[in-house]
């Protein structure tokens, strides 16, 4: 005795066209049918309203002035007297 199902039956040719149709035209409407859902902005209440206008201006203005010259300072300094001269190296050759 088995317990498996039935295979189920698929559907006519006719019946898998309309099916297909259908999800064809209903793909179709339904980018239409969101767009006009949406909400309306500037309904023709506020399009009536006079705007005002904001100008705004903005001046910035660059000054650039070359800094005063620094006096020249001179600073005298006494000189040590000369160190003594280096001893003389070889390179240990003869």
């Amino acid at each position: 005795m088995t317990t498996e199902a039935a295979p189920r039956r698929r559907l006519p040719r006719r019946a898998l066209r309309a099916w297909a149709w259908l999800a064809a035209a209903v793909s179709f409407l339904v980018p239409a049918a969101t767009i006009g859902a949406r909400p309306v902005t500037g309904t023709a209440a506020t399009a009536g309203a006079p705007r005002q206008l904001v100008i705004r201006r903005v001046v910035r203005r660059l000054v650039h002035e070359a800094p005063a010259p620094a006096p020249v300072r001179t600073v005298y300094v006494p000189s040590a007297p000369a160190p003594a001269a280096a001893p003389a190296t070889s390179t240990g050759g003869s």
